[in-house]
């Protein structure tokens, strides 16, 4: 009889504590559940508020955005020239133009260090290339040739798009082939902040 009751005793605790195991983890799992699904309405929240900023100007031109007192170079100006015109403006893209006002290429700052510091560059980056163009007398011959430009009644959609599918910071805004501007990652920042300011203190008076 003892023996049969402290093997009931001993099985009804096993019992008690295969119960209480279920119940311990269904309640981990509920507040898993109820953690996940918060964490997802506040991703929600955060994605709606951008989009609320931001899809009022997405179908804005970017001709109201751009910047159109640009600093270019001629691209027969000597290199010097164009050190020159990097060390005098905190710009990271100079559009390079021809005779006739067009984009003929743009120069950026890693260019620039390219030519600058070929002696400290690693020689198996030293090709053929980088040797001509750390040989060239003017714009023409260290410039990007045929850069990606955008039209004057793009989006700022079209714009970012653009910027992130080539990661650009800059791009240049062209109009019937001639250079007119060029838009910038600061622009469009810029711009939707500033709509997204506006909305939320539409939303305070209201």
């Amino acid at each position: 009889m003892l023996v049969k009751s402290f093997t009931q005793g001993k099985n009804s605790g096993k019992n008690g504590i295969d119960n209480a195991e279920p119940e311990k983890s269904f309640r981990k799992g509920d507040e898993l559940s109820e953690a996940s699904q918060e964490s997802s309405q506040n991703s929600e929240a955060f994605f709606e508020s951008i989009v609320k900023g931001s899809e009022g100007c997405l179908w804005m031109t970017i001709e109201e955005l751009m910047t159109r007192d640009l600093v270019t170079v001629n691209e027969d100006a000597p290199v010097e020239e164009v050190f020159s015109l990097f060390a005098k403006h905190p710009y990271h893209t100079l559009p390079v133009v021809n005779n006739k006002g067009e984009l003929a290429g743009i120069i950026d700052l890693d260019i620039i260090l390219e030519i600058l510091l070929l002696c400290l560059m690693p020689r198996e980056k030293h090709t053929p290339f980088t040797a001509r163009r750390s040989l060239g007398e003017n714009a023409k011959e260290i410039m990007i040739k045929h850069p990606v430009t955008i039209s004057l009644k793009s989006t700022l959609k079209d714009a970012s798009d653009l910027m992130m599918k080539h990661r650009f910071d800059h791009i240049c805004v062209n109009d019937d082939g001639k250079l007119v501007g060029i838009i910038s990652k600061r622009d469009l920042v810029k711009e939707i902040c500033r709509r997204r300011k506006k909305e939320g203190s539409k939303e305070k008076e209201d």
